[in-house]
């Protein structure tokens, strides 16, 4: 599990030396907070594609998400329009087969508090989707 700070997308491989380079400089001087309550769907109950559990966050996340947003667009990555929102992917929805009672079954879980933790590092990695 993990909780996005930045989506690259498909990255040419020659781009990655520079990407590495960039995130090396970014440091923090406190741990990360997290705490994991309630879980929800993008982009809505009514037609859920994702699964996530929330995360609040100290503010240092969103120092350390603008930073990185800072460092890669002069190697031509575009920083997110959308507002930065942490959660942990915990299912992918490709089908409508049995969502309903999945949406169901999360509806007393909205609010649930998961337990939390800290986060020192980051790494980079490459996500396949199947």
């Amino acid at each position: 599990m993990h909780v996005t700070l930045k989506f690259l997308g498909q990255t040419d491989d020659q781009k990655l030396a520079p990407v590495k380079t960039a995130l090396q400089q970014m440091i923090s001087l406190e741990f990360v907070s997290l705490r994991f309550r309630g879980v929800g769907f993008f982009p809505n109950e009514k037609n859920p594609r994702v699964m996530w559990c929330g995360v609040e966050a100290s503010p240092n996340l969103f120092d350390l998400v603008s930073a990185i947003e800072n460092a890669l667009k002069p190697l031509g990555f575009e920083p997110e329009t959308r507002r930065y929102v942490p959660h942990v992917t915990l299912a992918r929805l490709n089908s409508a087969r049995q969502v309903e009672k999945l949406v169901r079954a999360a509806g007393p879980l909205t609010s649930y508090d998961f337990g939390a933790a800290r986060a020192a590092q980051f790494h980079l990695y490459e996500s396949v989707l199947k």
